[in-house]
Parts: C-alpha cells; sequence; structure tokens
C-alpha cells in the first residue's frame, strides 16, 4: 500500500474549507457595516448616488446582503449561486478600488469566491 502525503488525504477537504473561510469574512464584513455604518460611509463610491438612497441606506443594503450572503454560504445553502453572487458583487469592488491595498485584498477573495462558484463538487453542502 503506497503512502500518501498529508495534503494528498485532505485535499477533499479544501472546497469546504475555502466555503466556510470565505463565508466568514463576507459575514464580518457584512455585520461590522450594519453595527457601525458610520465607519463606512467614505467607502461608498461617488457614483452610487445614482439609486436615491442615502449613503446609510446603500451601506445597511450592501451589509444585509454580505450577512445573509455569507451565512448561506456558510451553511452550503445554493453554496455556487451564492458564492457566484459575491464574487460578481466583489468584483465590482475591486473594479472600483483598482490597485490599491484594498482592491488587490478584494481581488483575492473575488478569485476565492469564483473558484466555489466553478466546483461542482456539493460535499458537505445542502444544494
Amino acid at each position: 500500500m503506497p503512502s500518501t502525503s498529508l495534503f494528498s488525504r485532505t485535499a477533499e477537504y479544501a472546497p469546504f474549507v475555502l466555503r466556510v473561510a470565505l463565508a466568514a469574512v463576507v459575514i464580518w464584513f457584512g455585520a461590522q457595516q450594519l453595527m457601525e455604518p458610520d465607519a463606512w460611509v467614505s467607502w461608498v463610491p461617488a457614483w452610487a448616488d445614482i439609486f436615491g438612497m442615502t449613503q446609510g441606506t446603500l451601506i445597511f443594503i450592501n451589509g444585509s446582503f454580505e450577512v445573509v450572503a455569507g451565512a448561506l454560504l456558510f451553511a452550503g445553502v445554493f453554496a455556487r449561486a451564492v458564492a457566484f453572487f459575491l464574487f460578481v458583487h466583489m468584483a465590482i469592488l475591486v473594479w472600483e478600488f483598482g490597485a490599491t491595498p484594498v482592491g488587490v485584498r478584494d481581488f483575492g477573495l473575488a478569485m476565492g469566491l469564483l473558484t466555489l462558484a466553478l466546483d461542482d463538487r456539493r460535499k458537505w453542502t445542502l444544494s
């Protein structure tokens, strides 16, 4: 019987670990927006006023979306679809922030979410 490395024996857990970790990040950012919306006002882009809502309302909507989507992703409910919507959300942020530390961080998160959206293994998910 050939020996296998720790990495090959645990590879099947990779999508689960990625999903839970990304969900935790998304939930954390969403919760921060809901708990301290004033701290996020400076991050609302100028073009966002086309929606006719206050910055506080946009932050509330965004934070709520992130908490709900993150919880669904964490639970594995519609995991691929939720990961795709979060990828699009993050891609918009990457476009907005560009090659800044925030934009580069969000690019990494977006690519992780895209990876989950493209992964058809459904182990430890409800969808």
